[in-house]
């Protein structure tokens, strides 16, 4: 019986870290603003908490960037939009010369990876070179598609979202305190 193959994530490891110490360090950030500044008055807190949740909004948002590799799809989550693709759709995964990892499509488009974007540490690394190698081995021996849709619609990432509406419950907040 054959056992049935598993979805494989491909991130950088220093992404996750990186996620994490960002994320505390802006929320130990607020806690002081809150624990300085209080929370009433114009333009305190308020104001200060909206930046500093949008910041991490921002930063999860580009730091969950990946590739997960399943049987049937290759998806290309970046910040904003997640791509779809059969894994006979694609040509080549390569890196190019400014160190940046894309798929090209077997009809000649082309999906920017952001999770392998080039950086002066995955020059020396090679981060990137060894996550295209894996994408080239999953998609080496699947048949061929010619009648392929490349899929992309907006990225969803819950916990990113849980900042955006923290960021956005302070800007309120901070509106009501204003007036």
């Amino acid at each position: 019986m054959k056992r049935k193959e598993r979805a494989r994530k491909l991130r950088r490891s220093g992404y996750r870290v990186l996620q994490w110490f960002f994320t505390v360090f802006f929320l130990a950030l607020a806690a002081l603003m809150v624990a300085k500044m209080g929370t009433d008055g114009p333009n305190g807190a308020p104001l200060g908490l909206t930046a500093i949740f949008g910041t991490i909004f921002v930063e999860q948002r580009i730091l969950r960037s990946r590739i997960i590799l399943s049987p049937g799809d290759v998806q290309v989550v970046n910040a904003i939009f997640e791509y779809h693709v059969e894994p006979g759709a694609i040509k080549e995964a390569f890196v190019d010369i400014r160190g940046n990892m894309k798929i090209e499509a077997r009809d000649g488009s082309e999906i920017f990876v952001a999770a392998y974007s080039g950086s002066l540490i995955d020059s020396f690394v090679g981060s990137a070179d060894r996550a295209a190698k894996v994408v080239r081995n999953h998609v080496a021996g699947k048949a061929a598609v010619s009648d392929f849709v490349i899929r992309r619609k907006c990225a969803v990432s819950w916990l990113s979202e849980i900042w955006l509406v923290a960021a956005v419950a302070c800007a309120v907040w901070a509106a009501i305190n204003n007036s």
